[in-house]
């Protein structure tokens, strides 16, 4: 038997809603606009007004009309990317972004890359010149996948501090975490498969589910509580999506930490509605705990979670050291790995391997993220003086990254052009999700030599937010 008339209506609407014509916080037309364009009665919208309401699809604001949910669902063909301005895409907005990261002269909010004083440098000079003078033949010798024994062995030892019991063949080396999260999608999914991550979401995962023809779910992440579960339960319900991409330690780009209870939660959601999780650990050493949270991977009774990390934020960024441990798609991964680039630079492999068995590594650790702290309460205090009022930012529990949400009169990527102009970098919310829904919104690195010169440049993006707002 057909439905009613008001529930055929409110079906379209939801269509509309979940293909991302009405977006999340969007009006949606009033009841009279409605009841015009559909040629039916006032009281048949309300009806369908009303039973959208029921499904928690949208919202009723007193003497303003109806607006979509804020915590709508929207699962989005990766090939749709809206444009990041009118000229161009998030591609554009990237290179962009990777261009002014290699100009000494512009203060690198915008790239998630630390400071050389923030990075072991001198002890890697050491070991890569004593390799060189001992052992110069390392340079011409290939390191094929899985990669160097003896630093698998080091990850293996260092994943105990994560409560991971892991042998080094468990462990394939990377070029970077990027790499490997690429590799994770090839071995889980094919092309027109669903996946569901985070939003805001990092950059460098939505690249990679357009480059693969993937379609994405995006799913609200809050700086309290990291991605929302219970969203996810239903989109793993309604649309059977086949992996799910989370960072559970210092979220990048709000640096988000999940609960002990979430993360059990979410483990139990995968093995319920089958689909794998891919875990991106790339910040886990960076926590401002004494101990580092433990891993979705050592609770991982199934073998089903995947595992990715790299020693970008904490080593070398330039190194392109990462690794995987690929549970029961691990042989795949390590086809997939050996055919895209055979092998892994030996010479790094080998420096960085020494640098974790001298002891050095915990060492730096300590001291760095003493002084992400520091940088972290000084960045909040400019923000708050400085920028208009209503700004907030994110209170990251460890990394070097926060989430800055301005007013709604001020437009993100309008400040991030004018602050190339005064040679100040950031990155834009519009880089961070495949809707624009993330226009009022920066990512801010502060894994920077804070001194007056940075001051000056924050307190001038302040200048030119107050600009907007006037």
């Amino acid at each position: 038997m057909d439905c009613p008339l008001y529930e055929k209506i409110a079906n379209q609407i939801e269509h509309q809603v979940h293909e991302g014509i009405f977006l999340p916080g969007a009006k949606i037309p009033s009841v009279r606009k409605s009841s015009k364009q559909m040629e039916v009665s006032v009281a048949t919208v309300l009806q369908a007004y009303s039973l959208l309401e029921d499904r928690g699809v949208i919202k009723a604001r007193p003497q303003k009309g109806y607006f979509v949910q804020e915590n709508q669902l929207q699962p989005i063909e990766s090939a749709k990317i809206e444009p990041t301005q009118n000229d161009g895409t998030i591609h554009a907005l990237l290179r962009r972004l990777l261009h002014a990261s290699q100009d000494d002269n512009i203060i690198q909010f915008g790239a998630a890359i630390p400071k050389s004083q923030f990075l072991p440098i001198r002890q890697l000079q050491r070991s890569v010149g004593r390799l060189m003078r001992l052992e110069p033949e390392i340079c011409a010798a290939y390191e094929f996948t899985p990669g160097s024994l003896s630093l698998r062995r080091q990850i293996a030892i260092r994943m105990l501090d994560s409560g991971c019991q892991l042998q080094p063949d468990d462990i394939t080396i990377t070029l970077g975490c990027q790499n490997a999260l690429m590799l994770s999608l090839q071995a889980v999914a094919k092309a027109g498969d669903t996946i569901a991550i985070e939003s805001p979401a990092y950059h460098g995962v939505l690249q990679a589910i357009e480059i693969l023809n993937l379609k994405a779910i995006e799913i609200p992440c809050s700086a309290e509580d990291g991605i929302d579960l219970d969203l996810l339960e239903q989109a793993a319900a309604k649309w059977g999506i086949k992996a799910c991409i989370v960072t559970p330690n210092n979220q990048n780009p709000i640096g988000a930490t999940l609960s002990h209870q979430a993360r059990q939660r979410i483990i139990d959601q995968s093995v319920q509605h089958n689909f794998t999780l891919i875990e991106d650990d790339v910040y886990g050493e960076l926590s401002y705990k004494d101990k580092r949270e433990r891993s979705l991977k050592a609770d991982d009774k199934l073998n089903t979670v995947i595992y990715c990390s790299s020693f970008s934020k904490s080593i070398a960024p330039g190194f392109r050291v990462g690794w995987i441990v690929g549970g029961r798609f691990q042989t795949q991964i390590e086809h997939y790995a050996y055919v895209q680039s055979l092998a892994i630079p030996t010479l790094t492999q080998t420096a960085i391997a020494n640098f974790l068995e001298n002891g050095a590594y915990d060492r730096h650790l300590r001291k760095t993220r003493l002084a992400y702290q520091d940088n972290l309460a000084r960045c909040q205090a400019l923000i708050l003086e400085h920028f208009p009022t209503g700004t907030q930012t994110s209170t990251p529990k460890g990394g070097f990254l926060l989430w800055v949400t301005l007013p709604n009169t001020v437009d993100a990527m309008t400040l991030h052009s004018q602050a190339l102009e005064s040679n100040i970098g950031l990155l834009p919310g519009l880089a961070f999700s495949l809707t624009a829904q993330f226009s009022h919104h920066f990512r801010l690195n502060y894994a920077l030599n804070w001194d007056n010169k940075t001051d000056a440049a924050l307190r001038e993006l302040g200048r030119l937010c107050q600009q907007q707002t006037n």
